[in-house]
């Protein structure tokens, strides 16, 4: 059985543990409080730069070493920015874990910034953003989210833009990691083949000073305006298909109905048993893949619809998508839907806890967005808690004309589809 520890570093820093005796491997990261919302305007992508740049080598290591010292012992190195927090972490066999850690904190501490590397990397970035734009199932998203949270930095790239990146000097990449990447800004993560004493013992070693203080970044809160109808927008491409992208705004993570948004986004397009993949494919096979999935940070969120269209069939989808919405307002689910998705979802969390990795990001998220490990078996019974009449109230709340976003990229894209479909929501 998993044990949980969770101990401060003399400066206060988080460290969760997650002992896994029987496993191979170890998992271990460090999180910041950070992200791409916290950008300036003007320099939106510099979250994600520094997180490129973090790789580029420190006093001790280049950049080749860095990756040696890791893969040379069997392990992965990776990184990613959301949009309030960023994540450096490592897996490979537990016996290494002290040089994991040390390559982790050496990385997180003494990364260099040299100017030529960052005019390099700058171009690297620019072709990871041409890449998601020049793939319609990516930059309909991003679409998306720029009108969707319209004039807030939600609705900016992570990634950034080729214009804002080209204003993000090495000294900003410095200032945002020295602000940022510190003692009280950060969580210490580590699961798998290890115990706390020995996470303790290494941890003390490599770091006999502590992680240096830091600053918090601001936060400008996102306020939904009221409108009546769905906010659209497109782009035409030489497509064979279309890709559809619907968001309905929904409440952040700290609102008491997340546990009824869990399951109201499981029965309708989470898997293979929702409603959506039932309807659109395999009763009618209008597309190959179409489903949903919830998007929430704190004080807002998400419900997004993804589908894959041929743009002959565009209406018939949109038609069976909204018909479904409505039926979710309307009347609450049986009995036996509920219970089969309560179980989808408490199984699945379970069964993600067999790897180390998850372990490591669920306790990392869980101190760094909600100031405490969250119990998941309490959790689990608070989903089982929720009735079909809690379903339905957080269905009719969301699936509103006025809280939905539409973003189509492919040929023939016509705004007064979406118009006309969502009128059954009235």
């Amino acid at each position: 059985m998993t044990k949980y520890h969770l101990f401060n570093l003399p400066s206060g820093t988080p460290v969760c543990v997650a002992e896994m005796p029987w496993m191979e491997s170890v998992s271990a990261g460090i999180w910041a409080n950070v992200g791409g919302r916290h950008d300036p305007t003007r320099k939106t992508g510099l979250a994600h730069f520094a997180e490129h740049m973090i790789f580029q080598g420190t006093k001790r290591r280049s950049a080749r070493r860095l990756n040696r010292d890791v893969e040379g012992q069997g392990g992965t190195m990776d990184a990613y920015t959301c949009e309030d927090h960023t994540a450096f972490f490592v897996r490979g066999p537990g016996a290494h874990f002290p040089r994991f850690m040390d390559v982790l904190l050496d990385i997180y501490q003494n990364s260099l910034v040299d100017g030529d590397v960052v005019k390099k990397e700058r171009d690297v970035i620019a072709e990871e953003i041409s890449m998601y734009r020049e793939q319609p199932s990516q930059y309909v998203e991003e679409l998306l989210c720029r009108t969707v949270w319209p004039r807030h930095p939600l609705g900016l790239p992570i990634a950034g833009t080729e214009k804002t990146i080209d204003r993000i000097t090495p000294q900003d990449i410095k200032s945002h990691v020295s602000k940022y990447f510190g003692s009280g800004n950060s969580v210490i993560s580590v699961a798998g083949r290890i115990t706390v004493e020995e996470v303790r013992e290494v941890l003390s070693s490599i770091l006999p000073s502590d992680l240096p203080g830091d600053s918090k970044p601001g936060r400008r809160p996102f306020l939904l305006t009221s409108r009546r109808v769905p906010a659209v927008v497109s782009e035409t491409r030489d497509t064979d298909q279309v890709q559809l992208a619907l968001a309905f705004h929904a409440p952040g993570r700290f609102h008491p109905s997340q546990y009824a948004l869990r399951l109201l986004n499981v029965i309708l397009g989470e898997n293979t048993s929702s409603r959506l993949w039932i309807e659109l494919r395999e009763n009618r096979g209008l597309c190959y893949d179409a489903g949903s999935d919830i998007n929430s940070v704190q004080e807002t969120g998400l419900l997004d619809i993804h589908a894959g269209i041929d743009p002959d069939k565009t209406e018939k989808v949109l038609k069976v998508i909204f018909t479904e919405l409505r039926k979710l307002a309307e009347r609450p689910v049986s009995a036996s839907v509920l219970r089969a998705a309560v179980d989808f979802s408490i199984h699945a969390s379970r069964m993600a806890l067999e790897s180390t990795a998850h372990q490591m990001t669920i306790m990392a998220e869980s101190v760094l967005l909600y100031g405490r490990m969250i119990d998941l078996e309490r959790v689990h019974r608070r989903l089982q808690a929720v009735t079909p009449e809690q379903i339905q109230r957080i269905a009719a709340t969301i699936f509103r004309p006025g809280r939905l976003t539409a973003a189509m990229v492919g040929p023939e894209v016509d705004h007064e589809l979406i118009l006309k479909a969502a009128k059954v929501l009235n």
